[in-house]
């Protein structure tokens, strides 16, 4: 049975923490910096966790992998911040398949979760699901017709759990006008609908055409689907998640596992659906090059752009947890 919900195994007992999310901030400061009052950088002492958004952020490019010699400094500051007790974790829109490597360089934890499909799923970085949101049958159905209806061509992610929630299958499936690729771009190859267990789930879709017109046709029908949230993503795709789902949503199943408050959490980001992100936490950053959107929802703005500008936030959270305090570790000691 394929049904919107969440499968959150932690929910009982853990104590999952509500996370309000701020209004727009407005323009975003300059990170502190060597000049700076020492007590400025108080709130980045008090980081217990930083969460990474990938694209346009901690990765500069699509081919900027963990395994290229340009990954040195930044693999240098996760096992700077690992040794003063602060993880690492990512929230990303990719799939587990595009994600993997970016995970196993950051989530050194094996117990921290990461985020994934914009929200939609939280996993630990071992493969264990804490929680996802998922499309009904109803909405794979309507979004399947409209695609056969108005042109177009879409590509439908499902998951499968074993009985102890671990992953155990991630697939991508073809609807639409002409040829399906034999690879998307997270690196998933391309199934038949056959190969996908029954009871899997469907956690993303995307949707594009090469005709503007389509794509207009496309998500104003979309609009009408019940249990979807389309975003139109540049000038080509359409991003649809389960209703309801956001990076926010996300985190707070996130944050519930860890028992950390939003308050003490750093968030990364460059783009629009890093913005209920950047609203949740106590310490939002936004990169230099940065959307509007994200700059009017971060207290901070990095000097550099995407990889340069993480690369100066981490930066000044060890800076800060070496000058301040080594007491305020949670997960570990100075």
């Amino acid at each position: 049975m394929r049904s919107t919900h969440w499968a959150t195994p932690q929910q009982a007992g853990n104590g999952a923490l509500g996370i309000m999310c701020s209004s727009s901030i407005g323009r975003p400061a300059l990170l502190p910096n060597a000049l700076s009052d020492v007590q400025d950088l108080k709130p980045f002492a008090q980081v217990e966790l930083v969460v990474l958004d990938l694209d346009g952020t901690l990765l500069t490019s699509s081919d900027d992998l963990p395994t290229k010699t340009e990954w040195g400094k930044r693999s240098h500051l996760v096992n700077r911040l690992k040794s003063r007790g602060v993880p690492l974790t990512l929230a990303t829109g990719r799939a587990l398949a595009g994600a993997r490597p970016a995970i196993e360089a950051v989530s050194r934890h094996k117990d921290t979760p990461v985020i994934l499909y914009n929200g939609s799923v939280v996993m630990t970085a071992a493969g264990v699901l804490l929680a996802q949101r998922v499309l009904s049958t109803e909405s794979i159905d309507a979004l399947t017709a409209v695609v056969t209806s108005v042109g177009g061509s879409a590509l439908l992610y499902w998951l499968h759990a074993d009985l102890a929630g671990r992953l155990d299958g991630e697939w991508a499936t073809f609807v639409g006008q002409g040829n399906p690729p034999e690879r998307e771009f997270n690196g998933l190859p391309v199934s038949l609908m056959e190969s996908v267990p029954l009871d899997s789930n469907c956690v993303a879709a995307l949707l594009w055409s090469e005709d503007a017109t389509v794509r207009t046709q496309l998500a104003a029908a979309l609009e009408h689907i019940p249990g979807i949230s389309p975003t139109v993503s540049g000038s080509r795709y359409i991003e649809v998640r389960p209703f309801g789902s956001s990076k926010a949503v996300g985190l707070e199943s996130l944050l519930g596992y860890l028992r950390i408050p939003p308050s003490h959490v750093m968030a990364i980001g460059d783009n629009d659906n890093d913005v209920e992100l950047l609203q949740a936490v106590g310490v939002s950053v936004c990169v230099a090059n940065a959307s509007t959107q994200a700059q009017s929802s971060s207290r901070f703005q990095t000097t550099y752009p995407s990889t340069n500008g993480v690369i100066e936030a981490l930066q000044l959270v060890t800076q800060a947890r070496r000058l301040l305090t080594g007491k305020i570790t949670r997960h570990g000691n100075d």
